[in-house]
């Protein structure tokens, strides 16, 4: 009987240092960051769509200014581009960043799809904001995620 308890001990130190060691070398971080901007006037129907999704109320994203938009030639969009790596056991689900905006930012534009971002691999999450022509592209970025259904955040800075 002796030498099973001590058998149950050992085991047990093993698996809590096991668990010890998946909880400190296991999470999801941040490998690159990328921005790329165009200007509002290249893609005048999709701005029209915006401004009018922003006049009626109904915008499919997060609205930032109450302002009316002025002509497209006024804005440009940065489109945030975030290489995510999950060094997890554990798939991330539910993966979305969100841009803290700046004086002068109008939307950020929503997306339908949910990115999942499976264990032990990386994968791209991006971000589209409108924002006016003078603005620069340094925005700090909120990347959240759920695990077991437990949500985490992590912020980093574009530049």
């Amino acid at each position: 009987m002796k030498y099973v308890a001590i058998f149950l001990v050992i085991v047990t130190l093993v698996c809590g240092a096991g668990v010890g060691w998946l909880y400190m070398n296991t999470n999801v971080t941040v490998e690159a960051i990328g921005v790329v901007a165009v200007e509002a006037s290249t893609q005048e129907a999709y701005f029209a769509a915006l401004r009018d999704q922003l006049e009626t109320g109904c915008v499919e994203g997060t609205q930032f200014s109450q302002a009316t938009l002025g002509t497209s030639d006024q804005y440009q969009f940065y489109t945030y581009t975030v290489r995510l790596k999950n060094s997890c056991f554990i798939t991330a689900d539910m993966v979305e960043v969100q841009v803290t905006p700046m004086e002068g930012d109008v939307m950020q534009i929503g997306t339908e799809t949910a990115l999942a971002l499976p264990a032990q691999s990386t994968g791209d999450i991006q971000a589209t904001i409108l924002t006016d022509v003078n603005m620069h592209s340094v925005r700090e970025l909120t990347i959240t995620y759920y695990m077991w259904g437990l949500p985490f955040s992590l912020k980093t800075t574009a530049r």
